[in-house]
């Protein structure tokens, strides 16, 4: 068994003392050219010791190949001397000192390498924000730079390294000739995997000459390398074992993988649990075998480094580790804890440059303050606290403004809490204004923990006790501190038989439920939130369903016709063969509306047909291959043949709707949305919540559904998890329905299916309940379940830059908002589709303005005065007395900015907008005073999921039904293809929530 303290000898006959080596790690402090700087030194000196080893950060080989500011350079025989000193400086403390060396290749940014445009195998940008295109490199040029790799290992012998550690890794140069993305070669540099390899093997070949020109048997050489690449195409585990064959038959003394973690498994298939690790020892070759592999990542503590060797490194490399610890092979040969945070005061005692110390503010704390930090609580802990008794109201600040919030208390207690929502956001914060005041009650603490998915709320309730708190003369600073009671987990495992169990409590999930029941059936309803409502009470709340009856009684507005005749001009092979008829029945259709339009009849337009052409043709995309991408025809065609048919549904439920006007949503083509009076999807979440309680369906939250359960390839039950611990085992005789929700709110199944949002997912806010993170279509899939359309990730163009939300600001349709970039300009149709708009956003440098008066204000949805108010004083919504005025706040140039508005307003007196042909057109803005909401592109609907029928019955891989598995929502795929019109998914959620419930309920 390989222990820490055994020696390791190389192949090259250099031998490592021990197991340990620090990780090579940048800390930005060459000098401007690159050359080693005193503090460089002492760092690294300060390091050596009983480490086998310190790997010194990478050493550009070429004037322009700099990844980042202050990189130690080895391009230039100037360099030698200054490189001489660091090597004898560690190699003096006893640890072997080795100089990793590469080129940074399209990740050298310009502005660290002279204005220079960066090189690479192709010119393929990387995946990431202002990448530059890099220059493809000539035959030449690549000649040229494994000699500029050559020269660097002559230099680094010369200065006195035990030994170099090629840079293959990190998406720098050499892994982008290995990376089928940033390859596109057809010469001997690139093309199949063999030609991608030759590059890192030249690099490799010339630096083994270099060696034996100098006779240095024992001079050690490395390769570093990342095992995957997300990037589609991308590396592949299996790619990587090819390289690393090749490498190894060569000769090799290392292999270094480049991870976050030695315990990581696949980035590319993250449902793959199987450690790299055990999977590089499961196919490696003989010629690898025989290679040592080191192990980087997550190793703080001695017994971190020996699971790693036991779990089949041969060696561990510390990084962060030795930031905060420069002995730290020292401490851990000693079995001595080593410290995994550094005090704000110790940077000149761990000998950290100052561009380091500012880049590792992250493991930076402030012990001082900690210390006193702990102490108060200490003390606020033994404070005796007492109340004057009686009643007080205080307040907490809440969604919509001040939650009030009356506490009642006798001399050592508090008695009871209300709290007065009538004001608050209703539906998502319910569980806090239940829950918050019996957590304070029973603890008789506000040592409280807030509630996922109604933080704000539950925040509210608690400041507002606080504040009653102080009120009544008693102490809140000691009751925030106030120790809570443990909670005890529980073991206990509950079964149950029942019809039906439904996953997620959001629109899809309360359809289904209340659908079944209906029909009969036993309904268990699991959330795993402890709200529900999921993202219905996040929207608009606007359902789109084609009512001519209703529709066509209201005035067209200008535009309108226009866009009809745009459809009726499209040419029949933009149809799929299924919409054919659909198109010609709504020529006909339309021959008479335009004979009335002429005549100077004026009245909307509307169509089942109209609906299903414009859901067609609004979900167009393409693919990887760039082929188009449409909604699935029968599902399309289910969802809008039967879209009236749950507008009729839910008004027998008790949703009221408002008749008054026909409202046209955000990125919906059209105006045939039926809103309810209540604002946002809070009125279809409460009226479905009683009609189900009414029928004692049951509705469990905070219970999270972990696995389903098959029997001879049948769903047959789920298993769950509750809060406290708690095991549910819930067998079905009928099935299983699957209303989870889609992915929208996490970045990594994001990245996973779509290169796209490689580098741009971490930095754009989502308008999803944090509770959309696929975990069902991650269960139905394992179930065997067959997906379809997940690379499709929709952007909600009018989301709020701080906090992604949707509805926030001064929301109002679009036909009476405009638009300007941050040059006070118009550039866009404001009626435009989702994908058009964001895109058009993001083209516009992605933060945009929606402009707005006061007259536009009275149409305003999903707000109340009281908001507005509030969100003026945040800054959320800009508000001016003139429209100068608001440019200046806003930053743009106001002869720009009047223009723009004045150009706008006579397109709407003509009811035409030559310029971006916008297709309605409501008010004017002239009316003092002015509004400004800033808006930028959030993630907001994820259009891939698990591939269903339209009897919304899961289909598997082989195209057959999972019998016992149904599924609803946004957790399918295929209905809207690569884009959602705005006004979609409800209706979506509503019809096939419906559906799946009837389809589970006549399962036998």
């Amino acid at each position: 068994m390989t222990h820490l303290v055994d020696e390791l000898v190389l192949q090259s006959g250099a031998s490592l003392k021990n197991r340990i080596v620090m990780a090579p790690m940048t800390i930005q402090s060459a000098f401007f050219d690159g050359s080693v700087t005193e503090e460089m030194i002492t760092y690294y000196a300060s390091r050596a010791g009983d480490a086998a080893a310190i790997i010194v950060e990478s050493a550009f080989v070429e004037n322009y190949g700099r990844a980042f500011p202050g990189a130690l350079g080895i391009d230039t025989d100037s360099k030698i001397a200054g490189l001489r000193r660091l090597a004898e400086a560690i190699k003096a403390k006893g640890s072997k000192a080795i100089l990793q060396i590469y080129h940074a290749g399209r990740m050298a940014a310009p502005e660290y390498n002279g204005g220079q445009q960066p090189i690479s195998a192709s010119p393929v940008a990387a995946l990431r924000d202002n990448a530059e295109t890099p220059l493809e490199m000539t035959g030449v040029q690549i000649e040229a730079m494994i000699e500029r790799f050559g020269n660097a290992v002559n230099r680094a012998v010369l200065a006195g390294f035990d030994g170099v550690e090629i840079h293959g890794a990190n998406t720098y140069l050499i892994q982008q000739f290995f990376s089928p993305h940033s390859n596109r070669r057809n010469d001997q540099w690139g093309g199949d995997i063999e030609k991608r390899t030759a590059f890192p093997l030249a690099i490799l070949e010339k630096t083994r000459q270099m060696v034996a020109f100098h006779q240095k048997t024992d001079f050690i050489i490395g390769y570093r390398f990342s095992p995957e690449e997300i990037e589609e195409p991308g590396i592949r585990f299996e790619d990587s074992l090819y390289l690393l064959d090749k490498l190894a038959s060569c000769g090799l003394d290392y292999l270094h993988f480049s991870m976050g973690s030695w315990a990581r498994n696949s980035i590319v298939n993250p449902e793959d649990k199987e450690p790299l690790i055990t999977k590089y020892h499961r196919l490696k070759s003989d010629n690898v075998a025989k290679v040592p592999v080191i192990g980087v990542g997550g190793i703080a503590q001695r017994a971190d480094a020996e699971t790693a060797i036991a779990e089949g490194y041969d060696a561990v490399s510390v990084g962060k580790g030795y930031l905060v610890e420069p002995t730290w092979a020292t401490k851990v040969l000693n079995n001595e804890p080593c410290a995994e945070f550094a005090d704000i005061n110790q940077q000149e005692a761990l000998q950290i440059p100052t561009p380091l110390w500012d880049i590792m503010d992250y493991m930076i704390v402030d012990s001082a303050a900690e210390a006193l930090k702990h102490q108060r609580i200490k003390e606020l802990q033994n404070v005796q606290i007492r109340f004057e008794p009686g009643e007080y109201t205080a307040c907490g600040q809440g969604h919509n403004g001040d939650l009030p919030v009356t506490v009642t208390f006798s001399e050592d207690k508090i008695l009871d809490i209300v709290v007065d929502s009538s004001k608050e956001s209703d539906g998502i914060a319910n569980p806090a204004f239940e829950r918050i005041p019996q957590q304070i009650l029973d603890g008789q603490t506000l040592n409280i923990d807030v509630i996922s998915g109604a933080t704000v709320s539950s925040q509210a309730v608690i400041d507002g006790v606080s504040n009653a708190v102080d009120l009544a003369g008693g102490h809140s600073e000691a009751l925030r501190c106030k120790a809570r009671e443990a909670v005890e987990w529980s073991t206990e495992i509950i079964e149950e038989t029942v019809d039906i169990v439904v996953v997620g409590a959001g629109g899809a999930g309360l359809s289904a439920t209340l659908t079944a029941l209906d029909k009969g059936k036993s309904v268990i309803l699991l959330e795993k939130f402890p709200a529900i409502g999921g993202n219905t009470v996040r929207t608009g709340g606007w359902v789109n369903a084609a009512e001519p009856a209703w529709q066509n009684d209201f005035p067209a507005l200008p535009g309108e016709a226009d866009h009809l005749r745009s459809i009726v001009e499209t040419p029949e092979s933009e149809f799929a063969a299924e919409y054919l008829a659909d198109f010609k029945v709504l020529k006909e259709q339309l021959g008479d509306y335009f004979a009335d339009v002429d005549s100077g009849k004026d009245y909307l337009f509307d169509s089942v047909e109209l609906h299903r052409i414009q859901t067609y043709l609004g979900g167009k995309r393409t693919d990887r291959n760039g082929d188009a991408i449409y909604g699935q025809y029968d599902l399309v065609e289910a969802l809008t043949s039967r879209a009236m048919e749950s507008v009729d549904w839910l008004t027998e439920k008790g949703v009221d709707f408002d008749r008054s006007v026909v409202e046209i949503p955000v990125g919906a083509l059209w105006r045939r949305a039926h809103k309810p009076n209540r604002h946002k999807g809070v009125e279809f979440v409460e009226k479905l919540q009683q009609r189900i309680l009414e029928q004692d369906g049951r509705i469990i939250t905070d219970t999270r559904v972990t696995d389903l359960m098959i029997e001879d390839g049948k769903v047959v039950g789920v298993k769950a998890t509750q809060a406290n611990g708690t095991q549910l085992v819930l067998k079905v005789s009928h099935g299983v329905v699957l209303a989870s929700g889609g992915f929208g709110a996490n970045t990594r199944m994001i990245k996973q299916y779509n290169t796209y949002w490689q580098d741009i997912a971490d930095d754009i806010k989502t308008t999803n309940s944090p509770a959309l993170v696929g975990d069902g279509i991650e269960m139905g899939e394992k179930a065997g379940a067959d997906l379809v359309g997940m690379g499709f990730v929709q952007l909600m163009p009018v989301g709020d830059p701080k906090s992604g939300a949707l509805l926030t600001g001064l929301i109002v349709p679009p036909e009476n908002f405009v638009f300007v970039n941050q040059q006070g300009k118009r550039f866009i149709d404001e009626c435009g589709s989702r994908d058009v708009l964001s895109e058009a956003f993001f083209d516009n440098g992605g933060l945009i303005y929606m402009i707005a008066d006061e007259e536009i204000r009275k149409t305003a949805a999903n707000t109340c005065d009281d908001t507005i108010e509030r969100e003026i004083e945040e800054g959320i919504i800009i508000k001016a007395d003139t429209l100068e005025e608001l440019a200046e706040k806003i930053g743009v140039p106001a002869d720009e900015l009047t223009s723009t508005i004045r150009q706008y307003n006579a397109c709407v007196e003509q009811g035409h907008d030559p310029e971006f042909n916008k297709s309605a057109f409501g008010l004017k803005v002239e009316q003092a005073p002015f509004y400004a909401t800033p808006r930028q592109p959030s993630v907001h609907h994820t259009m891939g999921g698990l591939r269903i029928d339209t009897q919304a019955r899961v289909i598997n891989k082989d195209g057959d039904v999972i019998p016992g598995l149904f599924a609803a929502g946004e957790v399918t795929g295929g209905i809207h293809g690569g884009n959602r019109l705005g006004g979609n998914a409800l209706i979506d959620i509503f019809t096939y929530g419906r559906i799946a419930g009837d389809s589970a309920a006549a399962l036998v």
